[in-house]
């Protein structure tokens, strides 16, 4: 007699967002999970089983600090700077160690000019003053004498009118009001002379003042090519985003472009990446496990702390994309935790608590692309609904109960295992 099974639809989303839809379409679709043609006598009895399910999300990343101490490529006027040494990554450093150091041959070809524009601008300075000095002098002098001349025209200008002619007293007063306008036009120019002088002189000041700024700034540009560290740590070299690699002797930085980091080793966190595929199955506050690749027996555990809203490529033109995701571990020891290391992390994505477990190796695509059927122990199948999986297991929602007994899956089902294979299938 042809069995034919009625295969139970379930959605899509439960597949995918399990892992089943990855598991069983390399296990089922493609491939068995049993062993085709085994003797059903000798093949190993599995059973339905009531347990916890837990679905792993699996991470990578690698171990960082928290927090770290970012350096930057210092401002200068050359713009682009060539790193001339750099510290080897991960040494150990005292605070005011070298960290990196660049390139100062333009800067030094600059300084000598700014050099001689500051003597200029002070020798200008000095010039100008001296003639301004004597200038104003001149300008004073002719006051000065021009005071004495109204003091002279004073004493004829004070005879009487009836001393002298008519005549006579009006050449006075009209040489005394000449020489009261003289006067006043010397004091006038001296005044000009000493305000005009003042303004030049601050001219010159300010024009000194630049070249000096520019000068003490060359040299500051010079002191600042070579980076110190401002703590001890850990020097860490950080990546070139240009090249997919880390920086190195001779790549061309701009001002603000990190060049080293002194990562705080107190506290560490794991940075890994969730590929974008697996969109919403993580998110702030689930459980993690990590394993550092270089101590395979210690165990860290941890919460996720944040997972990034979008997802970007990891180098530019890959056609990948992944989110970041920060897990934040509970403890931290620095003995044999440092940066850098590479880490493997399962997140508890899914937990069912006392449900139906079924083994996977017992499961197997039906007739129906979207269908799904259990191996009996006796070579017979029937269709189930599934939820959540993992590695080996799923969670059973419907078509058997506690305890049956279960087989290894064919290659496929779309044959019944009980018809001769010669005699062509019932419709």
């Amino acid at each position: 007699m042809k069995v034919t099974p009625r295969v139970v639809r379930f959605g899509l989303s439960v597949l995918l967002g399990s892992g089943l839809g990855s598991g069983l379409g390399s296990g089922l679709g493609c491939g068995p999970i049993g062993r085709a043609g085994q003797d059903p006598s000798k093949r190993p009895a599995m059973v339905v089983t009531r347990g916890d399910l837990v679905v792993p999300v699996l991470l990578t990343g690698e171990l960082a600090a928290d927090k770290s101490r970012m350096i930057s490529a210092p401002r200068t006027e050359t713009f682009a700077l060539s790193i001339q040494w750099l510290a080897t990554d991960g040494a150990e450093v005292k605070q005011g160690d070298r960290l990196v150091a660049f390139d100062d041959t333009a800067l030094l070809d600059s300084i000598a000019g700014r050099e001689l524009e500051v003597l200029d601008a002070d020798n200008e300075l000095a010039n100008l003053r001296a003639q301004q000095a004597v200038e104003v002098a001149e300008k004073r002098f002719a006051a000065r004498e021009a005071a004495v001349e109204v003091s002279k025209t004073q004493i004829d200008a004070s005879v009487s009118e009836q001393i002298l002619s008519r005549m006579q007293y009006s050449e006075y007063q009209l040489q005394l009001g000449r020489a009261q306008l003289a006067r006043d036009a010397a004091s006038t120019d001296a005044k000009t002379a000493s305000s005009g002088a003042k303004l030049e002189d601050q001219v010159k000041e300010l024009a000194y003042d630049k070249a000096v700024r520019k000068y003490d700034a060359a040299k500051r540009e010079i002191a600042a090519l070579t980076i110190t560290a401002p703590q001890a740590g850990v020097m860490i070299v950080p990546d070139n985003p240009f090249e997919g690699r880390k920086l190195q002797v001779g790549d061309t930085v701009f001002p603000g472009f990190t060049v080293a980091e002194l990562p705080d080793l107190t506290v560490m966190v794991v940075r890994a990446v969730l590929s974008d595929v697996d969109d919403g199955r993580v998110h702030p506050g689930m459980k993690v496990s990590c394993i550092l690749d270089a101590h395979p027996t210690r165990k860290l555990s941890g919460l996720v702390r944040s997972v990034s809203p979008v997802a970007r490529e990891p180098e530019r033109g890959s056609v990948r994309r992944f989110f970041a995701v920060v897990i934040e571990l509970d403890q931290t020891d620095q003995s044999f935790m440092r940066p850098g290391l590479s880490a493997r992390a399962e997140v508890e994505s899914v937990r069912r608590s006392d449900v139906l477990l079924i083994p996977r190796a017992a499961l197997a695509q039906g007739q129906d692309p979207l269908g799904i059927v259990a191996q009996l122990e006796d070579g017979s199948s029937v269709p189930v609904e599934l939820g959540p999986c993992d590695a080996h297991q799923c969670e059973l929602l419907s078509g058997l109960e506690e305890g049956a007994r279960l087989g290894l899956a064919p290659v496929s089902l779309e044959v019944d295992p009980a018809q001769p294979p010669d005699e062509e299938p019932a419709k």
